[in-house]
């Protein structure tokens, strides 16, 4: 009984001795560049179905918010992972050259393009939701933040690689939308 409140009282301040992820998103650290990157904690992961090569064959786009903090300069990203459990003999896997993103959120149509690179800072692993799979195509694309808050309450999204010969869209698989809306509340307030 007596070591019950010590413990307690110790778990309790646990928190505020730690550097715990706030909900929707965490913080990291870039010791190379000296730069904070603040990722939303769970992605929007979407899929299309590929039973035209194989059952249970799916091809992957993982949407990952994150907002990068150089010196006190924000700005604000759309990570995209493009990946496939397609078998590369019956699929080539994702073309590094085609970026261009279309994402259809409630009516209204949201076209992106790649940068060039990934920002300093953004292209590390599993911290930035990168999926565990040999062959990963990475994007990155500059965003407002109150259009990640859009598509964050949006009920009907989907997603669509345009330059990709498949027109078939990416449809929800796991839904990030509330971390993604928890993530946009605490970008918009830096």
């Amino acid at each position: 009984m007596q070591l019950r409140i010590p413990l307690i009282l110790a778990l309790a301040a646990l928190p505020a001795c730690t550097s715990l992820p706030r909900a929707g998103s965490h913080e990291i650290f870039d010791e190379q560049s000296g730069n904070t990157v603040l990722v939303a904690a769970m992605p929007l992961v979407f899929a299309r179905e590929r039973t035209d090569v194989a059952a249970h064959a799916r091809d992957y786009v993982t949407l990952v918010a994150a907002e990068l903090d150089e010196s006190g300069k924000y700005s604000d990203y759309l990570l995209l992972y493009r990946w496939s459990t397609v078998d590369r003999r019956m699929s080539a896997p994702p073309d590094p050259n085609a970026g261009n993103l279309r994402i259809l959120a409630e009516g209204r149509t949201i076209e992106l393009a790649p940068l060039e690179r990934l920002p300093i800072g953004l292209s590390r692993g599993r911290e930035l939701h990168v999926p565990d799979h040999v062959d990963v195509v990475a994007h990155a694309y500059r965003i407002e933040v109150a259009t990640l808050r859009f598509i964050a309450k949006a009920r009907d999204i989907v997603v669509f690689m345009p330059e990709e010969p498949l027109a078939t869209p990416f449809k929800i698989w796991e839904d990030g939308r509330r971390s993604l809306e928890q993530f946009a509340q605490r970008a918009g307030a830096l």
